[in-house]
Order: C-alpha cells, then sequence, then structure tokens
C-alpha cells in the first residue's frame, strides 16, 4: 500500500489514543457475587441485624460487586442446617448453639463435630428471657415450677437455652405443663389468652415482639438469678451474666437480672476469602452507621466484635482492618433512649425493613453434616476507630427503614435514608393476627 494512502489511518490512530488511554484509566467493575445471610424471625433482632448487614454491603456493591440477600428463618439452628446445605452463605447463630454444633453435643449430639464452620465477627448479646402473664402470679424464676412453661420450639435455640438452665436447676421438662401449640408462629399467644403462664425465649433486646407481648397483654419479665446460675454460668464460657435495662418495654420500670449469650457471624471455610474481607472492611469502614441500624447494635465496638474462641477464625479475616470512616454529614437525627412505655404497644407481629427481601422460612432441626473434630482458634486484627464526632441514634424500639437488599437479578438497590417508622418489605407477605414468637 502506497504511504499517502496510509495517512488517513494514522491520523485516525492518533486521534483516538486519548481516548483509548481515558478508558484504559477507568476502573474495572468488581466481578459481582451475591450471599445470602440467615437471620431469624420477622419480629426479632436477628432480621434487622442480617438487613443492616446487606444494606452497608449493597449501598456500596459498585465499587466491591458483593450483593447481599436477608433471609428470615426459625433462627440459629435452622441457619447451621442452611449454612451446611449451602442455601445460604452467611448465618447468625447465638454462642451456646454454635459451641455445640463445634463439639457435637446438645442438639448435636451423635453428630460428629462441625469443622467446616468458621467465625466471622460477634455481634449483640440475647439475654434468655422469662416471660409471665399478666394472672400467673409469678415473681421469681422458683415459682414456674410446675406451671405451665414453654420452654421453646423443639431443635430451637430458645430450647437449647432454657434446657441449660433448667439442668441447673435440676428441673425435667416433665414438671412442666405445656399446652399444645396451632404453630411455632404464636407459640407465646398463650401469655395473652391465659393458656399459658410463662414463656422462655432467647432474644436481643429491644425486641419488637416482648413489645407486644408487654403492651398488649401485660406480659412480665422475670429475672433469672440465684446461685444456680451463678454455677451454670462459671461451668460454661458461652454465657455471660447479663442485664435487660430498666423502661425498654411498657411496665417494666426496673432492669431485669438474666444472663446470656451473644450472636456470631459465621460461614463456612470454602466462603471465598475476598468476599469476607469486603464485608468485613465495609463494617469496618461503616461501624458507627452500623450500630444506628438497630437498637440493640448500639453498644458495639471495634473490640467487642472480635470473635470469640468457639471456632477458627475465617482466613479472611486475620489481616489488618480498615480504618472506621468519620461521620457522614445526615438529615433530622433520630434520638436515642429507651423504648416508650405508652400503652400503644404494637400490635402487627413483623416489622421487617423497607426494600428487604423475605425469602421462605427454613425449618429448625436439620441434621448437619458429619466433620472431623473442630481446630484451634486464632486471634483477629482489632477494627480499629478514629476519633469519635457527634453521635445520631436510631430511636429505640425502631427499626432500619431500608436494609438495601437485593436478589442476583438486581445489580445494586439503593436504599434511602433511615426513618422510625418501618415499611413492610416488598415480596414479604403481611403478617398479622397472632403474635408470632419473637424468636432472635
Amino acid at each position: 500500500m502506497h504511504p499517502r494512502a496510509l495517512r488517513p489511518l494514522l491520523r485516525l490512530s492518533l486521534a483516538a489514543l486519548p481516548w483509548l488511554a481515558a478508558m484504559l484509566a477507568q476502573p474495572l467493575s468488581a466481578t459481582p457475587a451475591y450471599v445470602t445471610i440467615g437471620t431469624g424471625a420477622l419480629n426479632g433482632v436477628y432480621y434487622p441485624t442480617g438487613g443492616a448487614i446487606c444494606r452497608l454491603l449493597n449501598d456500596d456493591s459498585s465499587n466491591h460487586g458483593l450483593h447481599c440477600t436477608v433471609q428470615s428463618t426459625s433462627g440459629s439452628i435452622a441457619n447451621l442446617a442452611a449454612l451446611a446445605k449451602g442455601d445460604i452463605q452467611l448465618a447468625l447463630v447465638q454462642s451456646d448453639v454454635l459451641y455445640h454444633a463445634a463439639h457435637g453435643s446438645g442438639p448435636f449430639a451423635g453428630q460428629t463435630p462441625n469443622d467446616q464452620l468458621r467465625s466471622l465477627l460477634r455481634l449483640h448479646k440475647e439475654s434468655l428471657t422469662l416471660l409471665a402473664s399478666a394472672t400467673s402470679n409469678i415473681s421469681t424464676l422458683a415459682d414456674i415450677e410446675g406451671k405451665r412453661v414453654d420452654l421453646g420450639a423443639p431443635n430451637s435455640g430458645d430450647r437449647v437455652t432454657s434446657r441449660a438452665l433448667l439442668d441447673a436447676m435440676g428441673w425435667q421438662e416433665s414438671q412442666f405443663a405445656v399446652p399444645p401449640v396451632a404453630s411455632a408462629s404464636n407459640r407465646l399467644e398463650g401469655l395473652c389468652n391465659g393458656t399459658l403462664d410463662a414463656a422462655f425465649l432467647v432474644a436481643g433486646h429491644p425486641n419488637q415482639g416482648i413489645v407486644d407481648l408487654t403492651g398488649r397483654c401485660q406480659a412480665r419479665l422475670i429475672p433469672i438469678e440465684g446461685e444456680q446460675v451463678d454455677k451454670l454460668l462459671k461451668q460454661y464460657p458461652y454465657y455471660e451474666r447479663s442485664r435487660i435495662g430498666a423502661n425498654l418495654y411498657p411496665g417494666q420500670t426496673s432492669a431485669v437480672a438474666t444472663f446470656a449469650v451473644t450472636a456470631e457471624l459465621v460461614a463456612e471455610a470454602s466462603l471465598p476469602e475476598d468476599q469476607v474481607r469486603t464485608l468485613r472492611d465495609v463494617l469496618s469502614r461503616n461501624l458507627k452507621q452500623f450500630t444506628r441500624l438497630h437498637p440493640a447494635l448500639t453498644t458495639l465496638t471495634p473490640e467487642s466484635m472480635q470473635a470469640g474462641d468457639i471456632l477458627p477464625l475465617h482466613p479472611g479475616m486475620l489481616d489488618a482492618a480498615p480504618t472506621l470512616l468519620p461521620d457522614a454529614p445526615s438529615g433530622a437525627e433520630a434520638t436515642s433512649g429507651a423504648l416508650p412505655t405508652a400503652p400503644s404497644a404494637p400490635t402487627s407481629a413483623a416489622t421487617p425493613l423497607e426494600g428487604a427481601e423475605v425469602l421462605p422460612e427454613q425449618p429448625a432441626g436439620a441434621t448437619l453434616p458429619a466433620s472431623p473434630d473442630a481446630v484451634t482458634t486464632e486471634q483477629a486484627p482489632a477494627l480499629t476507630t478514629l476519633p469519635t464526632q457527634a453521635e445520631a441514634a436510631i430511636t429505640q424500639g425502631s427499626q432500619p427503614d431500608a436494609a438495601g437488599v437485593t436478589t442476583p437479578s438486581a445489580a445494586k438497590s439503593t436504599a434511602p435514608t433511615a426513618t422510625p417508622a418501618p415499611v413492610s418489605p416488598s415480596g414479604a407477605s403481611s403478617v398479622t393476627g397472632d403474635t408470632p414468637a419473637p424468636a432472635q
């Protein structure tokens, strides 16, 4: 070809060079990945906690590519079963249930200890809560002996913890008369209709289901304390002393002594390290915002969120965590404090997050796969913080307004600013009528 014929092509190539350089300078989009968090009942604390995690992940998914969905389940044991089957990738599990799964004891007796579970983060405390009906004449733990007491649904975290207390007290399940319930979703309605004297549940506080039971039905919180409880706490390190703060519920004017487990965020060892690291980094940078998305999270600190020694740490948690970002400017700030004790307690059981997709509830009690003994654990680096600035806190008892949750078919969901009044999520059926058990 004659050189003159090449000149137009050369000029075109030179003109295209700046455009090509600009394109190459743009950051490459992260490969999309999807995780689902198994949580708990809609009116508990696990569900909005999972929604808060998903909201923060999805708000920044255009940068890191990780998309998150929250799934309502029947709690810890169901979450471990779903995790083992690969139906979910992250799970919220109470610490005593986690210990039993790792050691093949308790509800997992007869199964080989599961060595595939890995710790990510430790979250809020969950207190064993004893509720008594308004007409039961129960004022102490000893008063429940021989009464109609719900010990928790079979194969549930509630039952695991209440059984530990019964063993410490020297009681047998047969000493308590438990009327049949229509379903697990309304098992505590007996506190309102007179068929139940008391009930145990493991819950983070404040809990929307307990707000309903104490407001609508005048159920009362009973202290769990005494010499036998002290021995229980010394014997099992995954239990710790706890107090349910005063004025969290209608009619509850003083703090209530009890003991607690902790909510642990766990995954399988096979979950890719980069996904775990992304989750950790997002929560580290936005810890202040995370703690405002539900009142039960307000006391979390970088130090308190370090996973305990029940499980090995996931490798994605072992390198240095990023520094907490300064507070971003926000609009009107909600106030912090105790739940109001006004008589207008909610009568709707579910208080789900706006925009959070609720996948079908998973049953409890599925058998976990057998695996060799659990291995030893390593210490995770602490999340780091900058000096605190003026903080806003969400009103006690309100739920986050948006989880920002997406499904695999959606690239990203934008989450609106939190408002005190929750809105039912798209795709979630409305729950009305009898109060679901506010587990987890």
